[in-house]
């Protein structure tokens, strides 16, 4: 019996202890949230951010939290979870936009807490425009929230396949003829030569031809039998390459004429022309990677780049082609032996000057970049190309030590090890040509799309690196094409510009800015965005960070009343770090240099799809 004493004193001892004033297990509590519990949120949320009633326990704890936001059952990505120095808020970055429809936010801490709560996401955007007359109410025009891009002809595989063919006829016109010139000059009496270099010049020029008609129906988005003509080639030059590839077909067709009849080549009236043709046919390929690092002493790397690759792949077509067709006296030795010995100082000048291009347009990003990854793989390409044209060279100048003419047996033990050579340097141009369709991590993209000259760009840069550029074109009164680009912050909320004029008696707007990262957005001409008001306007900017408000910033503009126009010296042009790019800072009406955008294209972000082109709109009341 006195053991039920000591059962009794045991229970309630136990019971005292988990009555202490030690918080229990597990009853941590949210105090608040952002978004709020029932909230119908418009503009998408950078961050979540969850105040507990009681501490959290440190960092560490933080960080091993559940948490996760769901959108109509989809997962959003999300931050780690990081404590803020109350100790009590924790707030996680979305690294992704949310979906439209109802969210749930579930949470749970490692001391068994655990629970959730609801939002709404509504983040369609809709433009809200005033009427004519002051006071009025506006005219609301819903925009379409789906993506919105320029259908352009699919031509990408044909212009890659035709890119690689005039990369390999180009390469082995030039460095057939620079082998004939250096090496080789008794090669023009051989019938064989002459055939070879007809039948390059024809496949180099016809697939240069081509090229240029598919380049041109890309550019201007026509059919392919339309670019046909030469007429139709104006968009081929609104860009470098499409330049270069022109000069090719010019320089093309003159070698062309020297070489079809080989012995022009080495008249000696001849030799100024053709090597000025020779020349021009490197240096329009110095110009296709003109940005990075150390552009001009890039370009001239990639001039000689080109040229040392050229009289290799060239040197190893006719060797192939032609001194390897059968058997021959002792200049067919001759040109070996001068091939082997000249291989060694191109073999340097390739891996030499492509080190400095990839250093200079890759740096040491080979490995997290898909272009770098290319780069690697093409290097063990190159790397099995010379050590098979080794093995050549060391059979040409040690087997053949004593041969006075090329024999049958010599041809035979020759002709494979050469052609799988020449086989691994049409791989090689293949990777080259792939490359050149990739954008290296220094490079930046190129400008495609309509060219549109602004009236008026007004850039704005204030504290906590907020930099923003407004453009607005044409600058008169009535309907007007705005954009507005967003270099920084990283991140920003609640992104508004609103444009009130000097005169009371005309409405304002208030620009709503739906995106959230750096990147640009189009107001297009024919959304109802009418500035009313001729003479002075003002455009405030304004918006939210995750450490606070940004300083406003505001500038003035002057908006015409289409009768007269101030001008102003022109500014230099800034390329955007957006995919949208823009003219630089003026404060006048006059047109400034062409900017490339794509019509009702809006950028939401730098890595993210084309949206909705109309951002929203909604008017402000003006003084008076």
């Amino acid at each position: 019996m006195r053991r039920l004493p000591l059962l009794f004193i045991a229970v309630v001892s136990a019971l005292a202890f988990s009555a202490s004033p030690a918080h229990a297990a597990g009853d941590n509590t949210l105090a608040s949230s952002s978004p709020t519990a029932g909230e119908v949120v418009t503009l998408a949320p950078t961050q979540l951010q969850l105040k507990f009633t009681l501490p959290v326990g440190g960092a560490e704890i933080a960080s091993q939290m559940g948490l996760s936001l769901a959108c109509e059952s989809k997962l959003t990505n999300l931050g780690p979870p990081q404590l803020s120095a109350d100790g009590v808020t924790i707030s996680a970055a979305l690294t992704q936009v949310p979906q439209n429809g109802s969210c749930v936010v579930n949470w749970s801490l490692p001391d068994g807490s655990v629970g959730s709560f609801n939002f709404t996401a509504q983040t369609q955007v809709t433009t809200t425009v005033p009427a004519a007359e002051p006071g009025s109410p506006g005219t609301t025009i819903p925009v379409d929230g789906t993506a919105v891009e320029e259908t352009a002809p699919r031509l990408g595989g044909p212009i890659g396949l035709m890119k690689l063919i005039v990369f390999f006829a180009v390469c082995a016109l030039f460095g057939g003829l620079m082998f004939v010139k250096l090496v080789w000059p008794e090669g023009v009496e051989y019938g064989i030569t002459e055939k070879y270099f007809r039948q390059i010049s024809i496949i180099a020029g016809v697939s240069i031809f081509v090229l240029i008609i598919l380049m041109t129906a890309r550019q201007s988005g026509g059919g392919i039998a339309s670019s046909i003509s030469p007429t139709s080639w104006g968009p081929l030059f609104e860009t470098n390459e499409g330049r270069a590839v022109f000069v090719r077909l010019l320089v093309v067709g003159g070698l062309g004429y020297y070489a079809w009849i080989t012995e022009r080549v080495l008249e000696p009236t001849n030799v100024v022309p053709t090597t000025v043709l020779l020349a021009l046919m490197m240096i329009s390929y110095g110009f296709d990677r003109a940005t990075g690092r150390a552009v001009v002493l890039g370009i001239v790397v990639a001039i000689l780049h080109m040229a040392f690759i050229a009289m290799w792949v060239g040197s190893i077509s006719i060797i192939w082609r032609v001194i390897l067709h059968g058997p021959g006296n002792s200049d067919l030795v001759d040109a070996l032996r001068g091939w082997a010995r000249l291989a060694t100082p191109l073999t340097i000048g390739i891996v030499s000057t492509g080190v400095f291009q990839v250093w200079r347009i890759d740096g040491i990003s080979l490995i997290n970049s898909g272009h770098g990854r290319l780069v690697l793989f093409k290097t063990l390409l190159v790397i099995a190309m010379l050590f098979v044209s080794a093995a050549v060279r060391q059979f040409i100048l040690r087997g053949m030590q004593r041969a006075k003419s090329l024999n049958e047996k010599v041809v035979y033990r020759l002709k494979r090890p050469v052609g799988i050579e020449m086989s691994l340097s049409i791989v090689v141009l293949a990777a080259s040509s792939w490359l050149m369709a990739m954008r290296p991590p220094y490079v930046l993209n190129p400008e495609t799309g309509p060219r549109v000259e602004y009236a008026i760009v007004q850039d704005m840069k204030a504290k906590d690196d907020f930099h923003v550029r407004l453009s607005i074109t044409p600058g008169d009164v009535g309907p007007n094409r705005i954009l507005i680009e967003l270099f920084g912050p990283s991140r920003i909320q609640n992104f508004k510009i609103a444009l009130v004029p000097t005169n009371p008696n005309f409405p304002g707007y208030t620009i709503n800015v739906p995106i959230t990262r750096p990147g640009a957005a189009l107001v297009a001409q024919d959304a109802g965005l009418q500035l009313r008001a001729p003479g002075e306007w003002t455009a405030t900017v304004t918006g939210v960070t995750t450490i606070g408000d940004l300083p406003p910033m505001s500038t003035t503009f002057i908006i015409a009343d289409g009768t007269t126009v101030t001008t102003q010296p022109k500014q230099g042009l800034e390329k955007s770090t957006t995919t949208i790019a823009a003219a630089t800072t003026t404060s006048s009406v006059a047109p400034v240099p062409a900017t490339t955008v794509a019509p009702a294209i809006t950028t939401v972000a730098p890595t993210t799809s084309v949206a909705a082109p109309i951002v929203t709109t909604t008017s402000v009341p003006t003084a008076g």
